[in-house]
């Protein structure tokens, strides 16, 4: 059950929303994890860390705030149209974006995690015009195999 409520607390759309106020995606988080308990089935979630990308780009390529925010914009429209129809994906925070995938093991999540750094590369390089060289984090998180490199509990803290 803590599992649960701390998976609800993972995703808010943004850093302003008032405590007590879920998101359309926490409220999908819990539904799916309810699910997941009811009839023992996986859920996972991939969290992509777009934060090192944002600093070296900001440095480096897109010296505007705005361009910035319109190549995430661009990146989070790609990744929607990269998963399956079932699958959720965060609107939130300008530097991580969540992926809540139904029905789907930790060795599943950490395929599709790989086929969509794929093709977030070849993405990259269609949008900047060249071979990118931009490697982009991503983290995994099942249920209710909660094994793996992080916690659970160090998620709330980065989406609180």
């Amino acid at each position: 059950m803590a599992l649960r409520s701390l998976l609800i607390n993972i995703v808010m759309e943004n850093k302003n929303m008032q405590p007590g106020v879920t998101s359309e995606f926490s409220n999908r988080i819990s539904y799916e994890l309810k699910r997941a308990e009811r009839y023992r089935i996986f859920v996972s979630l991939l969290i992509f860390n777009f934060d090192t990308v944002m600093e070296k780009l900001a440095e480096e390529r897109l010296p505007k705030r705005e361009d910035r925010e319109e190549f995430l914009r661009a990146v989070k429209g790609f990744i929607r149209d990269s998963v399956r129809e079932v699958d959720a994906v965060s609107n939130s925070h300008h530097e991580f974006v969540g992926i809540l995938c139904p029905e789907t093991s930790r060795q599943g999540a950490e395929m599709a995690a790989k086929r969509i750094q794929e093709s977030l590369n070849n993405f990259l390089s269609d949008y900047f015009g060249n071979r990118s060289d931009l490697l982009i984090p991503v983290e995994i998180s099942s249920y209710p195999d909660a094994a793996g490199a992080r916690s659970l509990a160090s998620y709330s803290e980065e989406f609180a």
